[in-house]
């Protein structure tokens, strides 16, 4: 009975919000995200949200997929480059799973934290600001754009270095390895990693090599810029996992590909 009562709330908040983003410019209203097994809200205020973010299944089915195939109620999920939240959203509320969310965009977080909010995931969602990297440090990073839910910003060298003259922002963030935030933080161990960095992979899997052995981890879900494909595999190969499937986009010129890995 509260899960409906829960589902109409919303409903009518986003009804409610529509009229008066309408009559008077306010707040614009959440939307609800693709996933048609469970009512998520997605709050949206950029063009790069409504049109991608909200249609997040649509995007990318295997990644559904995979979070409703392989991750079970009470397991622990890393959603490394998690965006606004999306995916981490699928996993707490329709698999019961425990996330930690890394997203060190600045308005791309503040979106991460608002949609746990909305959705009233503050129990089972860890949300961090934080960048992977192969070694802690302070680094540079580069945006694309600084509106919520845009993607291919890029973790530059060290704070102070060269930047990208297209680069609307260049942020200096403290960096972090996987490994060190887990034994700093205390953080559960994983049993499953999304790894989606726009090209940084690399970096994450060098500074993550106890997490990779970890007896708990099952399955990594991790996005891959061509070019890096080989020395991601052979990374993962090295750490015990073997390629089940592997997704490509050959619509889309130069799209990133993705590959479930497990043991």
């Amino acid at each position: 009975m509260w899960k409906w009562r829960q589902r109409v709330a919303y409903r009518l908040l986003a009804r409610s919000e529509r009229v008066a983003w309408d009559a008077a410019g306010g707040e614009a209203a959440p939307v609800r995200l693709d996933y048609p097994d469970h009512d998520i809200w997605l709050r949206a205020t950029s063009a790069t949200e409504r049109r991608w973010r909200a249609r997040a299944c649509a995007k990318e089915p295997w990644t559904v997929r995979w979070i409703q195939d392989h991750i079970g109620r009470g397991e622990v999920l890393y959603d490394i480059g998690a965006n606004v939240g999306a995916f981490s959203l699928i996993a707490a509320l329709a698999r019961g799973a425990t996330v930690v969310a890394f997203e060190p965009g600045y308005a791309t977080f503040a979106r991460l934290c608002e949609n746990i909010q909305l959705n009233a995931c503050g129990h089972s969602i860890v949300p961090v600001p934080l960048p992977l990297s192969d070694a802690t440090g302070l680094l540079t990073f580069n945006y694309r754009s600084l509106e919520p839910g845009q993607s291919r910003h890029e973790l530059g060298e060290a704070f102070g270095a060269a930047t990208p003259s297209t680069a609307p922002y260049a942020q200096p963030m403290c960096a972090i390895t996987l490994d060190r935030a887990v034994a700093d933080f205390g953080l559960p161990a994983p049993h499953h990693l999304k790894i989606d960095v726009d090209g940084g992979e690399l970096r994450v899997l060098k500074g993550a090599g106890a997490v990779l052995r970890g007896a708990a981890l099952r399955t990594i879900l991790i996005e891959s810029d061509a070019a890096a494909w080989d020395a991601v595999a052979a990374a993962l190969e090295a750490a015990g996992f073997t390629l089940r499937t592997r997704h490509e986009r050959p619509e889309k010129r130069e799209a990133p590909l993705y590959a479930l890995w497990s043991r």
